[in-house]
């Protein structure tokens, strides 16, 4: 029988007309949940569920708002999972399940189609009741404010980026259309020859579509994509790379506030720091290319062997063929993410010493009351930070974010 609450599964069969077989949670969805919900003729739906805990929802992104987007998708030609319904708390919104996947996006026939479907997106007259007051400035006025009030404690790197994200702020764009607000590999399902679906509209609103040109490359470091300059040749309209260079340093701002919100990582401890490992030190970089700031490696010592050496491998071992065989789903993805703990634990106990002594010798040379000398030491903290999280992040270590 579903895992779901008695009353949530009441009222998916209320609003299907079909009784609930059972429902499987399926990873990611941070503090908001993500269920595949099966009917008892087989049909499934998608749920996604808000647990209560989304500082999104305060700052006006809550599913009922989402819900609006999917209404609004619903007679256009973009590809995206139907409406079913949106609970009366707006605590619930459920979905036409999309059969696809959300893997890579480097086959050129594929990537081309993704980009048409942009072309689509971009190409509507975008729905009034989904813009910001202040188009100019409303979207990172949001985003301000989600840090201010709900990040647990101050980050000088997001008051770092904010800072340069005012001076560099390009005013109103040309023309608005209804931005994605996370769009890119990942965020799109496909069969293997077509995008079937658009997903995870929690971010739309009214904006500057070179604004989801920068998400595209964003979340091409996290999902193989074709090259840049390749898919953006397939985009419609002129591309404007100053506006473009803008959106990408406040996506990656996005990015540090959303993981630095109390519960935005779901629990999931693991996947929290690689991803944040990853957009800091690219935050870092943007700011110093942003200043005109040349940042020269960091010397990172060769792992030595410690006492707990063995005691972190042996836990790793269980992990791999013990314990992660014997899950499924999210509990096996989970369990996959504490072995990435385990892997970054290690690394602090080998290299953490030397790596700590390079960071006091840094923190007394940079100014940190000069923003490019602040950027300059972030820049070379970040690397240090991800050479210890270097054996947990795969491939994903050292990854550069798409340039134009």
């Amino acid at each position: 029988m579903s895992e779901l609450d008695r009353d949530l599964s009441k009222w998916v069969e209320e609003c299907c007309g079909l009784r609930v077989a059972s429902a499987t949670r399926i990873p990611g969805g941070a503090s908001r949940q993500a269920w595949v919900v099966t009917l008892e003729d087989g049909s499934q739906q998608f749920l996604r569920m808000d647990a209560g805990t989304s500082a999104l929802s305060a700052v006006g992104y809550d599913l009922a708002r989402e819900a609006r987007v999917y209404r609004w998708l619903a007679d256009k030609p973009v590809r995206a999972a139907g409406f079913c319904g949106v609970s009366s708390d707006g605590r619930a919104l459920l979905l036409d399940f999309v059969e696809g996947t959300p893997g890579p996006l480097d086959d050129h026939a594929l990537a081309r189609d993704f980009m048409e479907q942009v072309n689509t997106l971009h190409d509507l007259d975008p729905p009034e009741d989904l813009a910001h007051d202040d188009l100019a400035q409303g979207e990172m006025k949001l985003w301000t404010r989600l840090y201010r009030e709900h990040c647990l404690e101050p980050d000088p790197l997001i008051d770092l980026g904010l800072r340069q994200l005012a001076e560099m702020a390009p005013g109103l764009p040309e023309r608005v259309v209804l931005v994605h607000g996370d769009l890119g590999p990942g965020n799109v399902l496909h069969d293997g020859h077509r995008v079937t679906g658009l997903c995870d509209w929690e971010l739309a609103h009214v904006g500057d579509p070179m604004e989801d040109l920068a998400w595209i490359t964003v979340r091409a470091m996290l999902t193989p994509f074709v090259d840049i300059e390749t898919a953006f040749g397939w985009y419609d309209s002129p591309v404007n790379a100053e506006r473009v260079r803008y959106w990408q340093l406040a996506c990656q701002v996005r990015n540090l506030i959303g993981l630095g919100v109390a519960g935005a990582a779901g629990g999931d401890l693991g996947m929290g720091m690689l991803f944040s490992t990853l957009h800091r030190r690219v935050t870092a970089e943007l700011l110093c290319e942003a200043l005109g700031i040349v940042v020269e490696p960091v010397e990172v010592p060769e792992p030595a062997e410690t006492e707990t050496s063995a005691v972190y491998e042996a836990v790793l071992d269980d992990l791999r063929a013990v314990i992660t065989p014997a899950l499924e789903g999210y509990a096996a993805a989970r369990a996959k993410s504490v072995a990435r703990l385990v892997r970054y634990l290690d690394m602090v106990d080998r290299i953490g010493p030397v790596l700590a002594d390079q960071d006091r010798v840094d923190r007394d040379r940079f100014d940190m009351g000069d923003d490019g000398e602040a950027a300059h030491y972030w820049a070379r903290a970040t690397q240090r930070k991800e050479a210890l999280m270097r054996p947990a992040m795969g491939r994903l270590a050292g990854t550069r974010l798409p340039r134009i």
